[in-house]
C-alpha cells in the first residue's frame, strides 16, 4: 500500500476515534481498506454512511463526516498512529511472523500466480466471515492485499490458526494429497533459509 494510502487510513483513524472504541474502529478501517480505500480522497459520504448503518451512529452522521473531512487536511504529525504499521513488536508477538511470510511466499511460488491470488482471496474471505479478531483480521488482510510487504508481527497462535485455514482451503481445492505435498514442498524450501529454519519448525 502506497504511503498516501496509508495516510488516509491514518486520517481515517484520527477521525473516528472520538467515536468509537478500539474494537469497532478497527472494523470500521478493515471496512474502509476493502471498500473505499482506492476511491478518491474525501469521498467519505458512503463510508459514513454504511458506518452509521454497522454501527448505529444515524444521530452522529454529520459530526462524524465533518470529523474526518478535517482529519484529511491535518499535517502528518498531527495524525493518529498507524494501527497495523507497527514498528516493533508488542507484548505477545512471535517472530515467527516472518518464518509464516517465508512459508506462505513458497507456498503460492509452488502453486503458480493464478492458484496463489485464489487462495488469498479465499483467506481474506474466509477472515471476514470468521470470529478473527479485529485487529489480527487487518493485520491479515492487509498483507493478502499486498503480499510483497512485511506482515506486521502476530502471535504464535494466530499464526498457527491462520495457517491451518491455509491448508483447510488447500484440501477444498486441491484434494488432501495434493494439499500435503505443496505444504511439504514449500515447508522444506523454508528450512533451507539460515535465518528462518528454526523459527518455521516452532510454526509448524
Amino acid at each position: 500500500m502506497s504511503q498516501e494510502l496509508q495516510r488516509r487510513r491514518r486520517a481515517i483513524v484520527t477521525g473516528l476515534t472520538p467515536y468509537m472504541n478500539e474494537p469497532l474502529l478497527l472494523e470500521a478501517i478493515s471496512h474502509w481498506q476493502e471498500h473505499y480505500a482506492q476511491r478518491p480522497r474525501f469521498s467519505l459520504q458512503g463510508f459514513v454512511t454504511d458506518l452509521c448503518r454497522l454501527f448505529d451512529l444515524g444521530e452522529r452522521r454529520h459530526q462524524i463526516h465533518m470529523s474526518l473531512v478535517q482529519a484529511m487536511t491535518l499535517s502528518d504529525s498531527e495524525l493518529a498512529a498507524d494501527p497495523i504499521a507497527a514498528s516493533s513488536p508488542r507484548e505477545g508477538e512471535h517472530p515467527c511472523t516472518h518464518a509464516f511470510e517465508i512459508l506462505m511466499r513458497h507456498l503460492w511460488d509452488g502453486l503458480g500466480r493464478q492458484a496463489a491470488d485464489q487462495l488469498r482471496l479465499d483467506l481474506a474471505s474466509q477472515l471476514r466471515s470468521s470470529h478473527t479478531h479485529p485487529e489480527v483480521r487487518l493485520t491479515m488482510e492487509y498483507w493478502l492485499q499486498a503480499p510483497e510487504r512485511s506482515l506486521s508481527p502476530l502471535s504464535l497462535a494466530s499464526l498457527r490458526k491462520q495457517l491451518n485455514r491455509t491448508y483447510v482451503l488447500l484440501c477444498e481445492r486441491l484434494g488432501p494429497v495434493e494439499a500435503d505435498r505443496q505444504l511439504k514442498a514449500a515447508y522444506q524450501r523454508s528450512v533451507q533459509e539460515p535465518t528462518v529454519s528454526d523459527a518455521i519448525k516452532t510454526l509448524m
